[in-house]
């Protein structure tokens, strides 16, 4: 089966559904920030002047001042590119702070002016922000005058510079060179203009007058920009929380991790933790879903006996309880089961039904198999073997290890069905010893604690021992709430560790629609444990 392919879309439409919450409140903060600031902020207003850009016909008058003197050109475009680059000078941004009486301000007077070139015409605007209206009007004509009289006065002095020349030059002419003092004198005529202040290439157009209203934004712009970003930000956030956080979400990411088939799907039903009495312990929507998973194993070929080990990535996953749970399912349909604690490192089948039935005893008294099987109270037909609690598990492991294929064997032939706990087969690898005898693998995955990294090690353990599971039990889903307890199922065992007063049950799947019978606590144990009967 094939990996399931996602859009590029798909992680960030995920992460905005899991995290809507705060999506939600991020871009709440944002428009709400956006609307404060539009109403705080200081209003700016805006006054333009126009300064009329004149390139000379014939440069041959001015051929002396070739740098400050814009002649016209094929390419209008650029010529008053070219005038604009002039205008916006950091001279004539010093000139109006002087002017205006701050002297230290230069760069504030050059981050509120702007000099642009209007179009396609000859104008270039030169365009002042202030705080009020008087301010900006006053800002943009003094920059504009300021900028006028640089280059004028610029062109004075150069003009000055040459007339002087020129003028040595026409005495030195004698009475004869008429042709080349007619050129000179037209020449002088031009500079002399300049030098006494004209400019041959800008002029005032228009002055700048006072604005009647603020530079003001659309609100609904705003608004709808705020909304943009803060929806960015938002999900961007959950894409971050998402990425960083190593949890299976939903069925989705599980199948794209991992694609098996879904035997079935337990359900976590929300409420406060309940205490009840055996006999009565799965709820019937969850008992309806082992029930389910029983169905949907694919038919093996030995029709007794059918050996099936429960599994999962991570701790907390619930494959305990699902493999208690499975069992007593089993057990109330009249099969006859066997359910092995192969999972030494934590043991919890003989403590959380109540029973004590060590696999050591299984080495140590030479027993078959038969006489080290207890028979649990909680329903009829169901037989525990176990672990205590130990420091050093290799020996046992090893030793379980090297007899599981007879202990399953020997299994197979008091029992319609053998079901297996073993390990987190992600963190530890004691479930591969098991995992060739059976006939079924059920990998347990509960969506909010099942790692994506101890899935992913699962599945490439499996794969280096050409095993796959039979498929997948899923636990819990979207808008569901975890009160699962350790997994899913704790029976509080009574004075020396047997099913006391009677085995007290505490499981999210007996939440609302468990009806234990009442039982007295005064009542001996072997009066209150009943086997349990399903309708």
């Amino acid at each position: 089966m094939s990996t399931r392919e996602e859009g590029a879309h798909v992680p960030f439409v995920r992460a905005a559904r899991a995290h809507w919450l705060l999506v939600a409140v991020v871009t709440i903060v944002a428009v709400a920030t956006a609307l404060v600031w539009e109403e705080t902020r200081a209003a700016k207003y805006s006054a333009t002047a126009q300064i009329l850009v004149t390139p000379v016909e014939s440069a041959v008058a001015y051929a002396g001042l070739p740098a400050v003197v814009i002649a016209s050109s094929a390419d209008p475009a650029r010529t008053l590119q070219t005038a604009t680059s002039i205008l916006e000078s950091p001279e004539a941004a010093r000139s109006t702070a002087l002017t205006l009486g701050h002297k230290r301000r230069q760069n504030a007077v050059s981050a509120a002016i702007s000099v642009q070139p209007l179009g396609e015409s000859d104008i270039v605007s030169v365009t002042g922000k202030a705080g009020s209206p008087a301010a900006a009007a006053n800002l943009a004509n003094t920059y504009a005058r300021s900028a006028l009289s640089l280059h004028a006065s610029l062109l004075s002095r150069e003009a000055a510079a040459q007339i002087d020349q020129l003028r040595a030059r026409e005495r030195q002419l004698s009475p004869g060179e008429s042709a080349a003092a007619a050129p000179l004198a037209s020449q002088l005529a031009a500079l002399s203009s300049v030098a006494a202040g004209h400019d041959p290439n800008f002029s005032l157009l228009q002055a700048a007058s006072v604005p009647t209203s603020a530079d003001t934004p659309s609100k609904k712009l705003i608004v709808l920009l705020a909304l943009i970003a803060g929806l960015a930000v938002g999900i961007g956030a959950a894409t971050a929380i998402d990425y960083l956080n190593r949890r299976v979400r939903d069925e989705d990411e599980l199948l794209s991790l991992y694609p098996l088939p879904v035997l079935a799907r337990v359900p976590l039903l929300p409420g406060a933790v309940s205490e009840a009495v055996a006999p009565e312990l799965v709820s019937p929507s969850a008992r309806e879903a082992f029930r389910t998973l029983q169905i949907r194993l694919p038919p093996g070929s030995a029709r007794r006996g059918r050996a099936i080990m429960f599994t999962s990535p991570s701790p907390r996953d619930g494959k305990t309880s699902s493999a208690i749970h499975f069992a007593l399912t089993l057990a109330a349909a009249n099969f006859r089961v066997i359910l092995f604690d192969f999972d030494l490192r934590g043991p919890d089948v003989g403590r959380l039904l109540g029973v004590r039935a060590n696999f050591v005893d299984y080495f140590t008294m030479r027993a078959p198999l038969n006489d080290v099987l207890v028979d649990s109270q909680l329903a009829s037909g169901l037989r525990v073997i176990s672990a205590g609690p130990q420091g050093d598990v290799t020996p046992t492991l090893e030793a379980v290890g090297r007899r599981l294929p007879d202990l399953l064997r020997e299994a197979r032939k008091l029992a319609d069905y053998v079901i297996i706990d073993t390990p987190p087969l992600g963190h530890v690898s004691d479930a591969l010893r098991a995992a060739t005898l059976v006939d079924d693998i059920v990998l347990v995955v509960r969506f909010e604690n099942t790692d994506r990294t101890a899935l992913q090690r699962t599945r490439e353990l499996l794969a280096q021992m050409g095993h796959a599971p039979t498929g997948l039990l899923v636990i819990g889903g979207s808008g569901t709430r975890d009160a699962y307890g350790r997994y899913g199922v704790e029976v509080h065992a009574g004075p020396n560790g047997g099913s006391s007063a009677g085995a007290r049950v505490s499981s999210s799947l007996a939440r609302a629609d468990a009806d234990p019978p009442a039982a007295s606590e005064a009542e001996p144990a072997d009066q209150q444990t009943k086997p349990i009967r399903y309708p």
